[in-house]
């Protein structure tokens, strides 16, 4: 029916509208702390943007359904002023036709959070924490200026002489005092940083390298045409990523106790599978229950405000209930149903006011439908 297309449409263009500004909120308060370290890092614009978009599946996990939610209110609320929804009903409709472009819509959002929270974001998230620790263990390369003496990690001081286009750098002189009870110092005409293995490397030419301890005494003298030296902030420093996060994991793989560390660690891992798996279905779990509530019985300007009330009280509630459930199960494993039936449970009460709804039988009067 073109009512029906018309309001999906309108729900549609307004759902992408809002969870554009809601993302654009998050990502306005996540910018400093995260521009910040991408700074001190030393990393470039383009890993700055490519952060901000590998973070963005989690953040429309909880954008989407909010959207959703609002959308619905707001729509409804505008047609509702222009006297179309009076119309439609006096002309027969029942709610149930009525709330066929939300329910639509919301099986839309339910479908693609369904495959942001199965593969989207566990990809995507997995590539910020891999950039992220790349810069937390790469050299910040921007603090190598030339004639300057600079502390690049702790206990390793550098100077440059000058660099090349190639990114050669020229007279390098290199104070290493990472080890315990050892100072090594390293000349060299000429170096380049390269990386291996996910550490960043030194690569020398042409240089002395002499070793001390703390008490002044001097060892060998050391004369070398390559020699290559490891920057890290610690010896133990690690070269590659090891554990996973959470938001990363496939979903079965957060639901087997066998991956995971410790008992405590797999009660969050535990409810975290099953909250992706049952949050999708909250966008379509807040529309139709809003939808439900707005269309039930006979609908009326003068009514709008308790049923908004009404609206937005059950659907924070449903919210609330899935939180509430998610810590629940964090602390027994045993109640990870709870997260299901809070979401489950407005899905079944809606379906149920839309049924059961009052519809009039005769036609609205004509000061209702007229302004």
């Amino acid at each position: 029916m073109q009512f029906n297309l018309y309001i999906f449409n309108q729900l549609f263009r307004t759902t992408l509208a809002l969870t554009t500004v809601l993302i654009g909120i998050i990502w306005l308060f996540q910018t400093i702390r995260l521009l910040e370290f991408v700074v001190n890092s030393g990393a470039e614009v383009g890993d700055f943007l490519l952060m901000s978009i590998a973070s963005m599946p989690l953040w429309l996990m909880i954008a989407i359904p909010i959207s959703g939610f609002i959308a619905v209110n707001w729509v409804f609320s505008r047609i509702l002023g222009d006297r179309e929804l009076l119309v439609m009903q006096s002309i027969g409709l029942s709610p149930i036709q009525l709330c066929k472009a939300p329910i639509a819509l919301g099986i839309i959002l339910t479908t693609f959070l369904i495959i942001n929270s199965v593969y989207l974001l566990p990809n995507s998230f997995a590539k910020y924490k891999d950039l992220q620790f790349e810069m937390r263990n790469n050299i910040p390369t921007i603090l190598l200026r030339d004639s300057v003496f600079i502390e690049v990690v702790d206990g390793m001081t550098m100077f440059i002489g000058a660099h090349d286009n190639n990114g050669v750098m020229k007279d390098i002189f290199i104070h290493d005092a990472r080890i315990d009870g050892r100072v090594i110092t390293m000349t060299a005409q000429s170096s380049k940083l390269t990386e291996r293995n996910g550490t960043p490397m030194l690569v020398l030419q042409n240089g002395e390298r002499s070793e001390r301890n703390t008490e002044g005494q001097t060892g060998a003298v050391l004369l070398f045409d390559t020699h290559s030296v490891s920057i890290t902030r610690t010896r133990n420093q690690p070269t590659e990523r090891v554990a996973l996060d959470i938001n990363e994991d496939a979903i079965l793989n957060l639901l087997s106790p066998a991956y995971a560390t410790s008992p405590q660690y797999y009660l969050q891992r535990h409810a975290e599978g099953h909250y992706r798996l049952a949050s999708p279905w909250l966008a379509l779990a807040l529309m139709t229950l809003s939808s439900a509530i707005i269309l039930r019985g006979q609908i009326r300007r003068d009514l709008w405000g308790q049923r908004a009330f009404t609206n937005i009280f059950a659907c924070v509630l449903t919210i609330i209930l899935v939180v509430i459930s998610r810590g629940l199960i964090t602390n027994n494993a045993t109640l990870w149903p709870l997260i299901y039936v809070s979401i489950l449970a407005p899905l079944i009460v809606s379906f149920w006011l839309l049924k059961s709804s009052y519809f009039p039988k005769k036609i609205i009067p004509h000061s209702e439908a007229l302004p």
